[in-house]
């Protein structure tokens, strides 16, 4: 369990330290980071795109954490705290009806051809640290699991059939149904889903 309780606290300004002297400054005026951590070059090459929309030059990194076996937020949380102050990182989840996926990807990859039919839900998570606190903002997209169609690399995507929709994410991502543009839209209007206390320690299991 983690060492810190998970109490949310209500909604408030994000501190701008932007004019700050270090040249090595990762926030935008709005206080808003303009770096992000990932280890994926697919996973980068979209969110650079999507802050683009923004007028947002994005830069990276790519430091490999550990993450804990605990709920997506507590994941997103860890993570965060654990990076450093003004460093955005991500966490991508899949629930599936009748199942207990969550963020185990690769268990779901294996096994998508006994999913289909089955209504599901994508959430991409972002989160970074301010202080001892950690804001998070949530992209979610409802849909179901079919057959594959289309390619794309990412793993999910030519199952994933979002609802109202009549191709997969591998056919076609406009934004309204692109959970990591949801998310970084959530982030540019200031809607947290949550802001909770950093976690740095962490006794329970890992992935």
């Amino acid at each position: 369990m983690a060492q810190n309780n998970m109490k949310q606290y209500k909604k408030q300004p994000i501190q701008n330290h932007s004019s700050a002297t270090n040249s090595n400054v990762t926030e935008d005026k709005l206080g808003i980071p303009n770096k992000i951590n990932t280890c994926s070059k697919d996973k980068l090459l979209e969110f650079t795109a999507l802050f683009l929309k923004y007028n947002k030059l994005l830069t990276s990194s790519a430091v490999d954490l550990p993450e804990i076996k605990a709920t997506p937020i507590e994941v997103i949380v860890h993570k965060a705290s654990n990076i450093g102050p003004g460093i955005l990182v991500e966490d991508t989840s899949l629930d599936v009806e009748g199942t207990d996926i969550g963020i185990n990807i690769k268990w779901l990859l294996d096994n998508l051809k006994d999913l289909k039919g089955k209504k599901a839900v994508w959430r991409v998570l972002l989160g970074f640290r301010q202080g001892d606190l950690v804001y998070v903002y949530e992209g979610a997209v409802k849909g179901k699991i079919v057959n594959k169609t289309g390619n794309s690399e990412f793993g999910f995507d030519p199952f994933f059939l979002p609802e109202g929709s009549q191709k997969t994410l591998a056919q076609e991502k406009p934004d309204s149904v692109n959970a990591r543009a949801l998310a970084v839209e959530a982030l540019y209007k200031g809607n947290p889903l949550v802001i909770l206390p950093i976690i740095m320690e962490w006794d329970g299991p890992w992935q």
